[in-house]
Order: C-alpha cells, then sequence, then structure tokens
C-alpha cells in the first residue's frame, strides 16, 4: 500500500500588535537626526506602516525603567493568535500532536518560545514540541517541512506559530543623537566610517521591519475547501560556504560597558545574491542542472502559477524578483501589499501574504509558489496547491 504523504494547510490567522507607526511618524520622531538622502533611503523601502510590540518611545528614551518581569510581549501575542486560530476551527487543544514554534527573537534567551508558550495555549504538558530558532524568513517553510515529515496518519494535528516580533534588535540602535548619514555621504576617510556605516543598516532595519505573529494547523487531511496541500520543497544554502556573512545578525561585545548588543549586517549586493540563489533553487526544484540556469524554462513555469508569494524582503528584491521571472501584477500584487502595510515580517512576511492572496481569494488556477529569502544565506521554494 503507497503511503499517503499529502498534508494540508488548514486555517491561518495573524495578529499584530497595538503600536501603529507610518513611515513619516517615525521620520518626525527622529528629528533632524535623518540627512535627506537617509529619508530618501526609508521611502524607497516600499513600508508605509508597521506595527511594534512596545511603543517607540521605550527605545529612544534615554530613561532605562526596569522591565516588568511579567513583561513578555512576543508570548502574548503567540498565544493569543493561536488561541484564536482554534477557536476559529472549534478546536479542542487535546487535538493538537505537536506544537512547532518558529522565532528569531524572544523574550527570553532561554527557554525558547514553544516552552513559554504551550501550557498558555492550553496544551497537554505531554505535547511533543520543537522551537525552531535562527530560520528567519525561511521560517514558513522550514515549519511545513518539519510538519510534513512529522504527520503520521489523518488523525494527527500540528500546530504552528510564527513570531515575527523582531523590533528588539532594531530599535535600540535609533537611542543616540548620531546623525545618520547614507554611506555616499560618509568620506573613505572619515574615522568612525565603520560605524557610521553600522548606524545606517541598522536606521534602515529599523524602517523596514514590521512586528507580527501567525497561527496555522498542518494535518494530512483537509478540513474545508480553502485548505492548501504543500507540494514539492526545494531549498539551497551558502552555495559559498561563507554566504551567511552577508545577511546577518549577531552579538556584538560593547568593551566599554561590558554589555553587548545586535551588530546588523547586509551585503552591498544581497539583492543580487538572492536573486542568483532562485536560479539554482528553481533549476533543482525542476530537476535540471543548478548551474545552468534557463530563462525560457522559468519563465513557463512561473506564467502557470496563479500566485507567486515572495519574501518581503523590501521593494527592491520584490522588484528584482518581478523583472526576472516577468511575473505579473496579479501573480505578485499581494506581497507588495504585505510590505507596504506591515514591514517586513521575516518569518510571517509569507504566510501573511498567502493568507491574503491564496487562502481568502479566489483564484484562477489551484497553483502557488511560495519563495523565502533568508539570513543564512539561503532561498527556499514551496509549491502548493488549492484544495477546489
Amino acid at each position: 500500500m503507497i503511503k499517503n504523504n499529502d498534508v494540508y494547510i488548514t486555517q491561518l490567522e495573524s495578529e499584530f500588535p497595538k503600536f501603529k507607526y507610518s513611515t513619516n511618524e517615525l521620520i518626525d520622531l527622529l528629528g533632524n537626526k535623518l540627512s535627506e538622502d537617509v529619508k530618501e533611503n526609508i521611502h524607497q523601502l516600499g513600508v508605509k506602516n508597521r506595527f511594534f510590540v512596545k511603543p517607540i518611545e521605550s527605545y529612544l528614551s534615554k530613561n532605562n525603567k526596569t522591565k516588568k518581569i511579567d513583561d513578555e510581549p512576543i508570548a502574548q501575542i503567540c498565544i493569543s493568535v493561536a488561541k484564536n486560530l482554534l477557536s476559529k476551527l472549534d478546536m479542542n487543544p487535546n487535538q493538537i500532536n505537536y506544537l512547532i514554534a518558529a522565532s528569531e527573537n524572544n523574550d527570553y534567551l532561554s527557554p525558547g518560545l514553544s516552552s513559554v508558550i504551550l501550557r498558555k495555549i492550553g496544551l497537554d504538558n505531554f505535547t511533543t514540541h520543537f522551537n525552531l530558532q535562527g530560520m528567519a524568513c525561511s521560517s514558513f517553510p522550514k515549519v511545513l517541512e518539519l510538519g510534513k515529515n512529522l504527520l503520521k496518519n489523518d488523525k494527527e494535528n500540528a500546530l504552528i506559530v510564527i513570531s515575527g516580533c523582531n523590533s528588539g534588535w532594531y530599535l535600540p540602535h535609533l537611542k543616540n543623537n548620531m546623525f545618520i548619514k547614507n554611506p555616499k555621504e560618509i568620506s573613505k576617510s572619515q574615522y568612525d566610517r565603520e560605524k557610521q556605516l553600522k548606524k545606517w543598516v541598522a536606521t534602515m532595519f529599523s524602517f523596514l521591519f514590521g512586528d507580527g505573529a501567525v497561527a496555522l494547523i498542518v494535518s494530512k487531511k483537509p478540513r474545508n475547501n480553502n485548505s492548501v496541500k504543500i507540494g514539492q520543497i526545494t531549498h539551497g544554502i551558502n552555495f559559498d560556504k561563507n554566504d551567511f556573512r552577508k545577511a546577518c545578525v549577531k552579538l556584538s561585545n560593547q568593551q566599554e560597558n561590558h554589555l553587548y548588543e545586535y551588530e546588523l549586517t547586509a551585503a552591498p549586493r544581497v539583492i543580487d545574491l538572492a536573486l542568483e540563489y532562485s536560479k539554482k533553487v528553481l533549476m533543482k526544484s525542476l530537476g535540471k542542472n543548478k548551474n545552468f540556469y534557463d530563462q525560457n524554462i522559468a519563465n513557463s513555469y512561473m506564467e502557470k502559477k496563479d500566485k507567486v508569494m515572495i519574501h518581503t524582503g523590501s521593494l527592491k528584491i520584490l522588484d528584482g524578483f518581478k523583472n526576472l521571472y516577468n511575473l505579473q501584477n496579479d501573480q505578485i500584487g499581494d506581497s507588495y501589499k504585505t510590505l507596504q502595510n506591515y514591514g517586513n515580517l521575516t518569518g510571517c512576511s509569507i504566510p501573511m501574504t498567502m493568507k491574503n492572496a491564496f487562502l481568502n481569494k479566489q483564484t484562477k488556477t489551484p497553483d502557488g509558489l511560495l519563495v523565502g529569502i533568508t539570513m543564512g544565506f539561503g532561498l527556499d521554494m514551496v509549491e502548493v496547491k488549492k484544495n477546489i
């Protein structure tokens, strides 16, 4: 007897924090710290609004107030979206066999997010759970791959919760009164050029990223007509073994105060890198030689996908993919909308786009494609098909 390997996404819910800021509001809050070129850089990111788990003033203020011991904003939004999902599906927590939680930042370095939220969602103490950290913008493809391999029969359900709440990495960099310049405005002979470049990168991240969380159920049996079948998953990482350094976040030791801060890295040609990765991964997924890209084969494949749901890295990243694969507005348009309304949601960006483009919308054909681009450096492609 042939084993049924089909796995479906059933119902996907999203939630966003209450602190919402437009790009213009954030620029006004920073006053005259931004050069005109930097303001133009910010507008070119393609983000109009984003949400944060804490008010921006808590990062800009010079008063370091003691954090409340029960202050767990990331866990709370994840718990809330998971409970909302179970309620809408009229599911009892006892029907959940696995919990998969994915995050980058968390309220604690340890324990991981899955340990913090499991009981608060209402799951049994003995529920099998996994905590994925560091998968970044490819979190969605990775949790789908894990869920697909975990489920053994059509009675089992995996609850997946993804946090895209990473503002705590970026916003503290806005705190000091250092004037922020575009790299072209910083002289190569400037004594603190490296420090100023890092400040510019951190500022771009602060305006690009937003916070949010999603929850979904995966199972081997579709629950409704909007269920989405997970098809082939193809991923590639570090074709150059040190590519992970070109887009990363690491802890940096601050010798003057014996503390640590998050150091953010984004290589100048990271968009070109993502496009090159996509060519290799696409050829691999089609059974071709990854080192010989065929534009005609790629275009023929892409035009058959009703929706191509790409990680919302930035406006330039979306434009790059649109131009490379000759994508039409109705194929990729929802990725632009997600970026504009919420910013880069890291692991939540693709599921949020899929919710609006695929789950909640009538499509011409049942076929779609998810594209994740991530720190690592890697790229994932997941074929999806609506159960219609």
